[in-house]
């Protein structure tokens, strides 16, 4: 009989090669000051040295700023218009819930960076189609100055990424018991007592699984804001996934700095996913 080790065996080898190796590699080099285009030779050893220097950098506390920003609003009103779309598909009486299903995965279609260079377009100042559209209420707002240009970031985020979240969340409310739903109307409780005291605490495990995926997925957001502002205009757009990318590909190859703003944004990560795990992750089912 052979050892169920044999079956795991590629998979741990793949998951290795393409995972493990590139992470301690990247903890490596953020060790290292080490310049892009020079000899491997070259890299000079500086211990926690661009850490230091990275934490005392304006750019760099800003970005982590715009960063938390955009991620707390973009994901929140994923999670909000999803909720809202997936309450709306579960309606028992409801027609063509396939069809609007199937419009809903359009958006999900589109590669993240095609998706930033059309909404380039609509959001142009002078024929876009969004001032266009405005423009009948005497609206025509510069979408790209400082002021609006992480909301139209935003607004890109959630056009293209609410669906994704409407999608699991109709998935888990359709999975759900209808005991406590009679339960809470025997009870005379009113809609929104149902979906604050049965349907949500019901739905905690699909909803810690849909805020775990789009706060990973927002916090290291790159392709969007390169093809939509390229992180102008001046810093307004500038996450931390594109000041990693300014320093160690465009401003000065500093490939040991840019790998230690990484392993930050790799902590940040795991820290919020902790705490998502922690507040939601309570027993399936459970209601209060």
């Amino acid at each position: 009989m052979e050892s169920p080790y044999a079956w795991l065996g590629p998979t741990l080898v793949v998951l290795f090669t393409i995972t493990i190796i590139p992470t301690l590699f990247l903890f490596f080099t953020a060790l290292h000051h080490w310049e892009l285009g020079l000899p491997w030779s070259d890299r000079v050893f500086v211990g926690l040295r661009n850490f230091v220097f990275i934490f005392r950098d304006f750019l760099f506390q800003s970005a982590i700023k715009r960063t938390l920003v955009y991620t707390l609003a973009s994901v929140g009103l994923e999670f909000i218009l999803g909720f809202l779309i997936a309450l709306f598909l579960t309606r028992q009486s409801l027609k063509w819930k396939g069809v609007l299903i199937g419009m809903l995965i359009i958006p999900m279609t589109v590669t993240p960076s095609i998706a930033g260079l059309i909404w380039r377009l609509y959001f142009n100042p002078t024929y876009g189609i969004v001032n266009y559209i405005l423009g009948f209420f005497n609206i025509a707002p510069n979408w790209y100055s400082y002021d609006l240009a992480m909301l139209s970031v935003i607004l890109v985020e959630v056009w293209q990424w609410t669906p994704f979240v409407a999608l699991i969340l109709t998935s888990g409310l359709s999975a759900l018991p209808v005991t406590p739903f009679e339960a809470a109307k025997v009870d005379g409780a009113s809609g929104l007592q149902t979906i604050w005291y049965v349907t949500l605490p019901l739905l905690r495990p699909i909803i810690l699984i849909a805020l775990l995926l789009r706060t990973m997925d927002a916090l290291k957001m790159f392709d969007v804001v390169f093809s939509l502002t390229g992180g102008g205009p001046a810093d307004a757009t500038e996450l931390l996934s594109m000041l990693i990318y300014r320093t160690g590909f465009y401003y000065s190859g500093q490939v040991g700095m840019a790998s230690a703003m990484a392993v930050i944004l790799l902590v940040i990560i795991i820290a919020l996913s902790n705490l998502f795990i922690r507040v939601l992750g309570g027993k399936e089912g459970e209601v209060s």
